[in-house]
């Protein structure tokens, strides 16, 4: 085998990878069957020493120890490998992996919130304790749902005045504004209730179309692959 570190972002729908060392990102689907394939001849290729996965999925895990993972050395992250005081239960590795690289970065309290599958938004504070946050349906998933169970509205698209006037705009503000307007209003709750004041961070597959909604937060993608690779920087530092 090589000395390749491979980084793993498994999500509810897609394989992020990239290698340790690069920035280079490529993204598999797991859930159909040519995403595996191609994602098992990728890490093939790249042949790396050991696969270092933050896995928010139980049945991309299944499937995937015995089609990929298999015969490679493989690291699952959990909760017990991060030096991050919680006062939550059950959140998602990658929830708290992106959480403690941006305290890590800021040294400050970090609002960040991850618009996917799901979205959530999670509240670091200055000390770098992880107090939690809210899970809801992504934004891409609103619009599938509402197209499905209401096929004759119109696609959004985004109005020129703060009340809409066509069916359009209506669609696009119980969409994309009300998803904006709930993140900025729920961080700031979240704010009081830990008497911070936070830097806020946006990512996932929805930030670029929510970003202009949310001009004040940061926009930063693959933060799950830029913490697993910081998470190894430090494993390697402290060696």
């Amino acid at each position: 085998m090589s000395d390749l570190v491979l980084l793993a972002d498994v999500g509810n729908s897609r394989v992020k990878l990239r290698s340790h060392g690069s920035s280079a990102v490529a993204s598999y689907p797991w859930r159909e069957e040519n995403g595996v394939s191609a994602l098992l001849a990728e890490v093939v290729a790249r042949n790396p020493l050991r696969i270092v996965i933050a896995s928010t999925s139980p049945q991309a895990d299944a499937k995937l120890n015995v089609a990929v993972w298999q015969g490679f050395t493989a690291q699952y992250l959990g909760v017990e490998d991060l030096p991050l005081q919680l006062l939550s239960t059950g959140t998602g590795i990658d929830r708290l992996l992106v959480a403690w690289l941006l305290f890590e970065q800021t040294q400050s309290a970090v609002l960040v919130a991850d618009c996917g599958t799901a979205f959530t938004l999670d509240l670091v504070d200055a000390k770098g304790c992880f107090h939690g946050g809210l899970i809801g349906a992504g934004l891409a998933l609103q619009e599938r749902a509402l197209a499905q169970a209401c096929p004759h509205l119109d696609l959004p698209q985004e109005g020129s005045t703060v009340i809409p006037q066509s069916t359009a705009a209506a669609v696009f503000a119980g969409t994309s504004a009300a998803m904006a307007a709930a993140i900025e209003a729920m961080a700031v709750r979240f704010e009081g209730q830990a008497g911070v004041t936070a830097t806020r961070f946006l990512s996932g597959g929805d930030a670029p179309h929510l970003h202009s909604l949310l001009p004040q937060w940061h926009l930063r993608q693959d933060l799950v692959l830029e913490a697993l690779a910081w998470f190894v920087s430090k494993a390697s530092d402290g060696a």
